[in-house]
């Protein structure tokens, strides 16, 4: 165990030297700009700003939905807190007369990332530059990291022409980014890009779009040979699950990234019909949740030894939490396509009605929020929801992780599972589905009411949740 403590301490100086924080990349979502505080604030401002402009910021959704098929995508890189490299001409040579549509990815120095006000002096800029080109932009989907070095601070923009008639169906738009999956393993393992570009692609999967994928990789590393390394993993992964590479301008600015811009198709209608949802539909997730509370666990453990003595006292040993760690990080690495081909089963073609006793109404992934995307589903469906149980991957190892104070959400997960709203009549055929797909599918909760935005949950939530501001937003009965 000594050795493995010691390589493991070598790889984690490692990630330092790189900039990285490993145990806050085990997080998950450590790394992002705070959506609640700093973002949504600064979206706010700047679409009063934007009023009467071409330019538009959509509502917050986990993935951009286009009408139709696109053929096209064009990647422009610009400096945060500087207009100058934004060219109207380059937007009118891209648009051609069409609409635009983007999804960005913004870089920005820590310093920054602290209030609405200081993120707002880095991206307005840019934004306002956009919008005096008169070209037609709405921004479908944004991510925003943070970088602790102020010289490779970016904004990436993924501009999608689009016009009417540009066919039948619909296209899911996602990108997302990380800066490594295990920081137990070196940054060129295979586990990193797969898990990295599968979560890329989950919130696209979730919509039950699975055809005709295509990605837009965002690579980048200090090192010319990781970087090599690097691009024959994304070529392995997209191989092996039949995706399109896109080849597109990369960041070449900050340390380690990886991720992608995550396109799909599909011929069916996305499930996002949130005012159908009705009482008596059940909440299924395709499997249990919480990858990320054992790999939290062993980085906590590797750097403090007297965890393990902790763990002893709880009866679990150390090796039972590597195993965890492996099978979360398993999990992390697969992408959950066998999940979308399922949903993709129970929604209405586009050419047809949606049925509230035939198809499902709304679906969400369960990953950095964990459980809290209940309270989500909640709010969007302006329901009722009463939830049955809390199924975790690891249910002793999260209970201790947040016993211990190592994650303040053992719920939580990256690239994670789905919670669909479906109608009790088709959930039967919907499990077996799930299961014979190799998914451990369960019901977890149903919709008893509409009208104010309710949760109640099992008080053993507490158990797993050492967040007061998550618990306090659901009825522990």
């Amino acid at each position: 165990m000594i050795i493995v403590f010691e390589e493991v301490i070598e790889r984690v100086e490692y990630y330092k030297r790189l900039g990285l924080n490993p145990l806050a990349l085990a997080t998950g979502c450590a790394v992002k700009v705070d959506l609640l505080r700093v973002v949504y604030p600064s979206i706010k401002v700047l679409r009063e700003e934007l009023k009467g402009t071409r330019f538009f910021i959509a509502p917050r959704e986990d993935a951009l939905i286009i009408p139709g098929s696109i053929n096209e995508i064009y990647r422009r890189l610009y400096y945060l807190g500087d207009d100058r490299r934004v060219s109207p001409e380059d937007l009118g040579s891209i648009s051609r007369g069409r609409d635009l549509y983007a999804v960005t990815l913004v870089q920005v120095f820590q310093r920054y990332a602290d209030s609405p006000e200081s993120f707002l002096e880095k991206v307005a800029p840019v934004y306002k530059a956009l919008a005096r080109s008169k070209v037609s932009i709405t921004i479908g989907k944004g991510h925003s990291i943070l970088t602790p070095f102020p010289d490779e601070e970016f904004v990436l923009f993924d501009f999608i022409p689009h016009s009417d008639g540009d066919g039948e169906g619909v296209t899911a738009v996602n990108n997302d980014t990380i800066h490594i999956i295990d920081p137990s393993q070196e940054p060129g393992d295979m586990k990193q890009v797969s898990g990295a570009i599968s979560n890329s692609f989950n919130d696209i999967f979730v919509l039950g779009v699975h055809k005709k994928l295509r990605m837009v990789p965002v690579i980048n590393a200090p090192a010319g040979e990781l970087l090599e390394r690097l691009w024959r993993n994304v070529e392995l992964f997209a191989k092996q699950y039949n995706i399109e590479i896109i080849n597109e301008v990369q960041p070449k600015r900050g340390r380690l990234l990886i991720g992608a811009t995550a396109i799909g198709y599909s011929d069916r209608k996305p499930p996002v019909f949130e005012d159908r949802v009705v009482p008596g539909m059940k909440l299924v997730i395709t499997r249990p949740m919480g990858e990320l509370a054992p790999i939290n666990l062993y980085l906590s453990s590797i750097i403090d030894e007297s965890i393990v003595k902790d763990l002893e006292g709880y009866g679990i040993s150390f090796e039972e939490v590597v195993k965890a760690k492996n099978k979360a990080v398993e999990l992390i690495s697969k992408p959950n396509i066998d999940a979308a081909v399922a949903i993709y089963k129970h929604l209405p073609s586009v050419s047809e009605d949606f049925r509230e006793d035939e198809h499902i109404a709304v679906t969400t992934d369960v990953t950095g929020p964990g459980i809290f995307v209940v309270r989500e589903l909640a709010e969007r469906t302006n329901a009722k929801i009463r939830l049955y149980d809390i199924p975790l991957l690891f249910t002793e190892i999260s209970r201790i992780s947040t016993r211990l104070y190592i994650i303040p959400n053992s719920t939580s997960g990256t690239n994670g599972p789905f919670i669909m709203i479906a109608p009790d009549n088709i959930v039967d055929d919907l499990i077996r589905e799930l299961e014979s797909r190799g998914l451990e599918p369960s019901v977890v909760g149903e919709v008893v009411g509409k009208g104010e935005p309710e949760v109640i949950a099992p008080k053993k939530l507490r158990e797993f949740v050492a967040d007061h501001k998550i618990l306090s937003q659901f009825k522990l009965v």
